[in-house]
């Protein structure tokens, strides 16, 4: 394997925003033996710096589940956005059905003026900006919904019949959906970087837990799941991590790579 690339958020972090120092040191080994290692999360390219920071090593960003790619440098290489009228629909869609959203455009986030602190809130590494009315939304990198899982089922279906075939739609976590471009996906990300890279597909691994992995975990030579993984990916990939909480992705590069 030449390329490793994981998920964030139940894979590499052990909780939220929290990643071990264990997990920097194995992945420190990993690139310092010339294996490349790159990001793949549903996050922005400002829920991702701080890892890059800790790991001390250049590596590329796919991000927004690949509406998004870094290179090493931190430049921006690959964009892809809803387009304003439709990013427009699908919120006017998300608020009929009384729901909040998050919708993003590289720094910026932005809700709506009616939206309580606590949810809004949550997005301290982007620029805040408020919308008066939906109509004053730009096109977006990405849309999150975060419910209950139950509501999590409805408004997924709801969403599926209406815009599947204009953009992506992921479960990324039982109580989280992801909406994205048409066609942008992590394994897309991972084409384009191991293109750049002339590295084979097939000499990729990747490590991943819920339905916005599925696609790049498919598309890697060397696919691993995490023992937390979502149902469907564990009944498709064969090879399994231990879970995130016990720092499974740095314990299988560890035996894995001899590091």
């Amino acid at each position: 394997m030449k390329l490793v690339v994981s998920d964030l958020d139940g894979t590499l972090f052990y909780k939220l925003n929290e990643v071990g120092d264990y997990t920097i040191e194995i992945l420190q080994k990993l690139i310092d033996k010339n294996i490349e290692f790159a990001v793949a999360s549903g996050r922005g390219k400002q829920g991702v710096d701080f890892l890059v920071d800790k790991l001390q090593r250049d590596v590329y960003l796919i991000c927004n589940n690949g509406a998004t790619i870094f290179d090493k440098s931190g430049k921006c290489i690959y964009e892809q956005v809803i387009p304003k009228e439709l990013s427009i629909k699908i919120l006017k869609t998300i608020r009929e059905n009384r729901l909040f959203f998050s919708s993003f455009y590289n720094e910026n986030f932005y809700h709506h003026k009616d939206d309580p602190e606590d949810y809004t809130n949550r997005r301290k590494t982007f620029k805040r900006n408020v919308l008066e009315k939906i109509e004053d939304t730009p096109a977006l990198n990405k849309i999150i919904i975060t419910e209950d899982e139950k509501t999590i089922l409805s408004i997924n279906k709801v969403l599926r019949e209406k815009y599947d075939n204009e953009v992506e739609i992921t479960i990324s976590d039982p109580k989280c959906i992801d909406i994205v471009p048409k066609n942008c996906s992590k394994g897309n990300g991972i084409k384009i970087i191991a293109d750049i890279l002339n590295i084979p597909i097939e000499e990729t691994m990747a490590f991943g837990d819920g339905e916005n992995d599925l696609d790049m975990l498919r598309k890697v030579g060397y696919p691993v799941v995490m023992e937390n993984a979502q149902e469907i990916l564990k009944k498709e990939i064969k090879n399994v991590a231990l879970p995130n909480s016990e720092e499974g992705v740095a314990k299988y590069l560890e035996k894995y790579f001899n590091l």
